[in-house]
């Protein structure tokens, strides 16, 4: 799965969690517009070279798909 791929597989699964923002992802870390926070990602995601930071994105999607 490339990493277009994978961004909107990630993203309909958490925008059908229908999460009522602001939410909380841990203690202290308060999301208060989604839609924003998930354009956020996607675009240092698809832009990241580094295999580091790429997995580090994408384990922040997965939290998000987690909750």
């Amino acid at each position: 799965m490339d990493k277009e791929q994978f961004i909107n597989t990630a993203f309909e699964k958490i925008r059908a969690k229908n999460l009522s923002t602001p939410f909380e992802i841990t203690e202290g870390s308060v999301v208060p517009n989604l839609e924003k926070y998930l354009n956020s990602l996607k675009a240092a995601y698809l832009n990241a070279q580094d295999p580091r930071i790429i997995k580090l994105f994408q384990d922040k999607i997965e939290v998000l798909m987690a909750l």
